[in-house]
């Protein structure tokens, strides 16, 4: 787990959600405390829904079925299943949803009634779950469209965008009611600032921010770094504080808006710093970054393979960088026969979910987490099976 998971654990338990963290999944974890306490229902729970994905694309086409439990059982797709995070609970329900039309599609069924709703309240949890769910929702609403409306007229894009305004709408609507607003959003303002300001050697901070004690540019400078803003605006003593009321919020907003209008070289090249490590960073940690009690001979173990280049290799296998050009190839040969057979709607929209939603990145991540790429990751494994 990680401290996220047990922030939103610990607010589930209690029953007092922030909009921090989409309130969705601390809601269910209050539900399942009831039963078991800890980590262990959700990491069944995704479990669950990672194997009934798993089972649902096999049984999609029998004669893939191996490819597909190989593919399921690979580091670059299962290592990120040992994280029990609100990502693996947005990227397992996709994954549900993805496979379950595929199934669908390939089968020329009709799903009942049950297994519809069941497909909607998935569909629903997984873009609960998380706040980048809103940027691979749309391809998700225009495949489900697509798979009712096969016909080669354009109805069906206008009812998938219909469908996106309601889940949006429904969404937003649950996390509102159901948490209570925080400084969410401020803290990536704050990262934008600090990245236009050290490329102009000029600080661009609002006034507030440079009259506070704690304000020190040469700071700023020292903690600053494209993997992350936590640790340039999160500990107490950071020289940059966050708005402590909605005036200096709106003034903050004011000075992030006014700054990228006019300095956006500064801007580019502060978020390609971020975008640039999120292709690159990797799951995969040396050995030397590894914390906690480790015995001597795993440790012996893991430096060979580390010094082997081996380590180095599987390294770029759980990177994003190596799969977004394979990606790309993908999206325009599916495009290119989208209407010939469903595989080829599947390829389509199983892989532009993936593209869409790391490339949202370069302008939305606070941080660079191997983590946030795991939806395409896992899109392009899944989709592989039926990529001819």
């Amino acid at each position: 787990m990680r401290p996220d998971s047990m922030v939103q654990m610990n607010q589930g338990v209690s029953g007092v959600l922030s909009d921090w963290h989409p309130p969705v999944m601390g809601v269910l974890w209050g539900l399942f405390d009831k039963i078991y306490s800890g980590s262990g229902p959700m990491f069944l729970f995704h479990l669950s829904l990672y194997w009934g994905a798993v089972s649902l694309f096999a049984c999609a086409q029998p004669q893939k079925e191996k490819w597909v439990y190989s593919i399921a059982i690979l580091p670059p797709v299962f290592a990120y299943q040992l994280l029990v995070i609100k990502d693996i609970s947005f990227v397992n329900a996709y994954l549900f949803c993805a496979a379950w039309l595929h199934f669908y599609s390939m089968r020329d069924l009709r799903p009942g009634l049950f297994s519809l709703l069941t497909w909607f309240v998935i569909a629903f949890y997984g873009t609960c779950s998380t706040y980048q769910a809103a940027i691979a929702l749309p391809w998700l609403c225009l495949w489900f469209a697509k798979f009712y409306w096969p016909d080669s007229s354009k109805k069906w894009i206008g009812i998938g965008l219909l469908l996106c305004g309601v889940f949006m709408t429904s969404v937003t609507a649950f996390n509102k009611t159901m948490s209570t607003p925080s400084n969410r959003g401020l803290h990536t303002k704050l990262y934008d600032l600090a990245g236009i300001s050290i490329n102009l050697n000029d600080p661009v901070f609002p006034d507030y921010i440079k009259q506070n004690k704690l304000y020190d540019f040469e700071k700023v400078k020292q903690l600053y770094n494209p993997n992350r803003v936590d640790d340039l605006t999160f500990p107490n003593d950071s020289p940059l504080t966050a708005a402590a009321s909605p005036e200096e919020a709106n003034i903050l907003h004011k000075a992030w808006i006014s700054a990228i209008i006019a300095y956006p070289a500064a801007y580019i090249k502060h978020r390609w710093g971020i975008f640039y490590q999120q292709l690159t960073v990797s799951l995969l940690k040396p050995p030397s970054s590894i914390k906690g009690e480790t015995t001597s001979t795993i440790t012996t173990i893991l430096n060979l393979v580390e010094k082997s280049g081996m380590f180095t290799v599987a390294s770029w296998f759980m990177a994003y960088m190596m799969y977004f050009f394979i990606q790309l190839i993908y999206i325009y040969k599916s495009y290119k026969r989208f209407n010939e057979h469903p595989k080829y709607i599947s390829l389509f929209f199983q892989n532009i979910m993936g593209v869409t939603l790391v490339l949202s990145l370069f302008f939305i991540a606070g941080a660079a987490e191997a983590r946030y790429a795991y939806l395409a990751i896992a899109m392009f494994y899944f989709s592989h099976p039926y990529r001819e």
